[in-house]
């Protein structure tokens, strides 16, 4: 029973319906957001499972396809990793008689399978453990954010154009000191826009909301801080940097064969 079951995870047959039927579910998930993108907006700040509880659980015909997207992935990578598995297995046992640069060919596109589905995980962390959150600067408020952790805008500063007079009044950059804090440490940082800073798993981003008002003629700029949590970020962005190397690697290699 443990050997049909693993050979059914492992069936490249199960590999190509389960991608068929990842592309129908999310043609449907393209069209529900196309009809209704207030409901899923929401979706890109909270992670998944509190959006779920906030909206989804509300209206569930609009967001079937988002959980049977979720049971497709996760049986997808199950079955990535299986038929990865085998062949790397098999190879191994013939890795003397084929020879490093062989072995080390065949073997690549496994690899890469695997990596496939670090990512996956990786994307899996995130929409369950990250979030977003874009707040308008206001000084001395205090920004609570989840597991204790918060953000205080301490000082501001808006820098703009004086010349040439048709940039004149535009923002050139805005400036803040924040005051960050967990429940182990505080610490003073000073960003700027385009400067994101980086700080204990979060990143802290400011963005100019207005960015030609006058001084003369309105109220100065609004600046907004956005605050995100992705601790799949990181996994992801390494293991795409080796499934690059080795395809970069793999394919020229194949050719010559």
């Amino acid at each position: 029973m443990r050997k049909r079951s693993w050979d059914i995870c492992g069936d490249m047959k199960v590999n190509f319906w389960l991608i068929v039927a990842i592309a129908i579910n999310l043609a449907a998930g393209a069209y529900s957001i196309k009809y209704n993108p207030t409901f899923f907006r929401m979706l890109n700040h909270l992670p998944v499972q509190d959006w779920f509880l906030a909206y989804g659980r509300h209206q569930p015909e609009q967001c079937w396809w988002l959980a049977l997207l979720f049971v497709l992935a996760f049986i997808l990578g199950i079955n990535t990793f299986v038929c990865a598995v085998k062949r790397i297995a098999l190879l191994w046992l013939q890795k003397r008689s084929l020879g490093f640069r062989a072995f080390s060919l065949r073997i690549s596109p496994s690899l890469i399978h695997l990596c496939f589905v670090a990512i996956l995980a990786g994307h899996f962390i995130s929409l369950i453990g990250g979030y977003e959150l874009q707040v308008p600067v206001e000084l001395h408020r205090q920004i609570s954010l989840p597991q204790g952790n918060s953000v205080e805008v301490m000082k501001q500063d808006i820098e703009y154009y004086t010349t040439p007079a048709s940039f004149a009044g535009a923002v050139k950059q805005g400036k803040v000191i924040l005051r960050i804090q967990n429940p182990e440490k505080t610490a003073l940082k000073e960003m700027r826009v385009l400067h994101p800073l980086f700080w204990e798993g979060l990143s802290i981003h400011l963005d100019i909301a207005t960015k030609t008002k006058s001084r003369q003629t309105a109220a100065p700029p609004e600046l907004t801080l956005v605050i995100k949590k992705d601790p799949g970020v990181v996994p992801m962005i390494g293991f795409f940097a080796v499934l690059c190397l080795l395809m970069f690697w793999y394919f020229p290699q194949r050719k010559k064969i």
